[in-house]
């Protein structure tokens, strides 16, 4: 959050980065013009036109390869030569800088931060605010280094320590974020904008409930700030609280929010694109946030990227990057491990970009086994860009989509001929930069028009569980085990919605012995217990029926959770992927329902490769219909029991050199005819 003069908390264009605009500074915003030569030097401090066009353009030259301190020492040099005393140009370079970055003209922006301090190295708000512009760019480890010169000259300046907590959460640093914004909490304890980031602090710690009463305590506290109620999804969405979901307007508030901070709330609003009205209408504002993305890499284009290698040329290997914030023992990596692990290293070259750095056994792996795993994290666009395009890449691959680590935004700049969007996001990512997303025949959306880039296609399936780990199986099912069924789920919360929980009840008022079990460390919250059992009591379901377990908590490994349930029930809209193939892995039954697009399809796409489209539904009838079938056939699911995990080993899901087959076919596809 840019820094603000005003004791308002509210958001206004006028009182953003510590800038109170007179008139002629808004006309900045606008694309006005005052007096000033081309670089922003006002036309009173002007040395001579060689001199001065020398240095400014030496201080443009540095900020084009990222070089701030080189500008600012140049601009500095284009000052000292004026007679005109400077320092009375201190707060009106300071207000300008703002204006351009309210605007959001980055470049611009920046070049006038490296003027203000060629003035003052020591302009405490210009250096944090400057830092919130690096940020924005997702240039991080300069946006660290300008936070911190600002809490250097003032280290209790609330909004600096606003902004160095939430650039040390974009690097993975979440630990010392917290630490940060406690503190300034202790300062001002009413700060909405912090209360929101501890909140998301908490979130990615699952803890639930204190993510849920900061996130409140902050929208207590703002009316129109947009970001906030954004964040505040995530909490009520994560908590089930489905009475307060269903009071806001969240389309109102997604569209009315700044478009360069909302990506981060795209997986959230797929929960409500149950429709495809609604998925149309989010469509359409990924789609405007990504040309936007594409606006701010106009500014700093980027050469031509290397073409990809004729069909003809087979001599020629195919170099594939992938960007990632999952190389690490996650299930990203194992789903594409088998691509460095069978593809022929004289028709494939594959290289890493890791937006976070985790030092385990999966990481070592990939280093072992890539040409190169480069750590980029706090890379600005343009130099992960560079770095790319130096290392030759063809093809590059977005894995981590709008989830943490998320470097999506960069592939505007185009740093290969042909970038493809997988795994990270079951969407489009809205950038016209990005040509395809890799799915298979099952995953593909029914409606083409439902997203911007094109589909790729796969042979097989778009996704391989070549690395399952092999949990014993409980010989008897827990029917026979209790004398109940227990239906259950290890589904994220965050999916679950009023229509899902009908769904369910539907089922276990059908079979009135059952049981139904939650499994994951998000259910030691108490808020989110609490919402679950009034929701399925809405719907005529006792909460003495209704389970939970943290398996962390009881250092139980998630799969052999697995041996207390007799068949789980899926989500929808946005339906399970690792959870479908980990109940079948432990020989436990999946029924799904499936949809038109990506995020309704990523179950039933999996069902359909392992064998069993007869657990696909389409519609709340026949889920239940499937249910019951399976409820009465005992028979059924004890020989189930003991023949999935055999079956899916078998299926294309689990047959990592078919897949990296597979995968070769499809890029070498991509090649150009001669």
């Amino acid at each position: 959050m840019y820094q603000k003069r005003s004791a308002s908390r509210k958001r206004s264009s006028k009182k953003l980065f510590g800038a109170d605009l007179n008139q002629q500074e808004q006309s900045v915003v606008r694309g006005g013009h005052e007096n000033t030569n081309d670089a922003g030097i006002p036309s009173s401090c002007q040395p001579s036109m060689n001199e001065r066009e020398r240095w400014i353009q030496r201080a443009r030259e540095a900020i084009a390869v990222e070089q701030y301190d080189e500008a600012i020492r140049c601009y500095k040099a284009a000052l000292e030569s004026s007679e005109t005393s400077l320092p009375s140009n201190e707060e009106q370079l300071f207000h300008r800088a703002a204006a351009a970055a309210i605007a959001g003209q980055y470049e611009h922006s920046i070049g006038l931060h490296c003027q203000l301090f060629a003035l003052n190295p020591d302009h405490a708000r210009g250096l944090s605010n400057l830092a919130v512009v690096m940020r924005r760019r997702k240039s991080l480890q300069w946006a660290e280094i300008f936070i911190k010169r600002s809490l250097r000259i003032d280290p209790n300046a609330i909004e600096a320590l606003n902004s160095y907590g939430t650039i040390l959460s974009d690097l993975g640093r979440e630990r010392e974020a917290l630490q940060i914004y406690l503190k300034a909490l202790e300062i001002d304890p009413g700060n909405a904008g912090l209360c929101s980031n501890v909140s998301n602090i908490y979130h990615v710690f699952a803890q639930i409930d204190l993510a849920y009463v900061y996130s409140t305590r902050a929208v207590a506290q703002v009316q129109d700030n947009y970001v906030i109620w954004l964040d505040h999804l995530i909490h009520l969405r994560r908590s089930c609280d489905f009475e307060r979901l269903v009071r806001i307007d969240w389309w109102n508030v997604l569209e009315r929010a700044p478009i360069d901070r909302i990506s981060s709330s795209f997986l959230q609003y797929l929960v409500l694109a149950d429709g495809q009205d609604a998925q149309q209408r989010l469509l359409q504002t990924i789609c405007a946030w990504g040309d936007r993305q594409a606006q701010l890499a106009s500014e700093s284009p980027m050469p031509e990227p290397v073409a990809l290698p004729w069909k003809g040329k087979t001599s020629v290997p195919m170099r594939i990057g992938f960007v990632s914030a999952d190389f690490r023992d996650h299930s990203v990596a194992r789903f594409i491990w088998p691509l460095f692990e069978h593809l022929k290293p004289d028709e494939f070259l594959l290289y890493g970009y890791s937006t976070k750095f985790q030092n385990d056994r999966w990481r070592k792996r990939f280093e072992e086994k890539a040409v190169a795993l480069r750590d980029v994290e706090g890379l600005s666009p343009r130099s992960l860009c560079e770095q790319i395009q130096s290392d030759g890449i063809h093809i590059l691959f977005d894995l981590t989509g709008f989830t943490k680590g998320s470097r999506t935004s960069c592939f505007a700049w185009r740093a290969a001929s042909v970038q493809v969007s997988w795994l990270g996001y079951p969407g489009s990512t809205g950038i016209p930069q990005m040509d395809y997303l890799f799915v298979d025949r099952f995953l593909q959306p029914a409606e083409p028009r439902l997203i911007r880039e094109k589909p790729l296609v796969t042979a097989g399936t778009s996704v391989c569980f070549g690395h399952l780990e092999e949990i014993p199986i409980t010989p008897q099912i827990p029917e026979l085990i209790r004398g109940f069924l227990t239906i259950g789920t290890l589904n994220n919360p965050y999916k679950f919605t009023t229509e899902t929980i009908a769904r369910w009840s539907r089922v276990m008022d059908s079979l009135p012995n059952a049981q139904f079990l939650f499994v994951r460390r998000e259910f030691e919250s108490y808020y989110l217990r609490q919402n679950i059992f009034k929701e399925f009591s809405r719907n005529g379901i006792d909460e003495g029926r209704i389970h939970f377990f943290n398996n962390r908590q009881a250092g139980r490994h998630y799969l052999d959770c697995y041996n207390e349930i007799d068949f789980t029930l899926d989500t929808f809209p946005v339906t399970g992927g690792t959870t479908t193939i980990d109940a079948l892995w432990m020989g436990v039954p999946v029924i799904g329902l499936e949809g038109v697009n990506i995020h309704q399809r990523v179950c039933s796409a999996e069902l359909h490769h392992a064998g069993h489209s007869e657990w696909i539904a389409t519609n709340d009838d026949e889920f239940a219909q499937i249910a019951l079938e399976l409820a009465v056939n005992q028979a059924l699911r004890v020989e189930l029991r003991q023949s999935l995990r055999e079956q899916l080993k078998n299926s294309l899901l689990c047959d990592a050199k078919q897949f990296a087959s597979d995968f070769a076919d499809t890029m070498n596809n991509l090649r150009p005819s001669v």
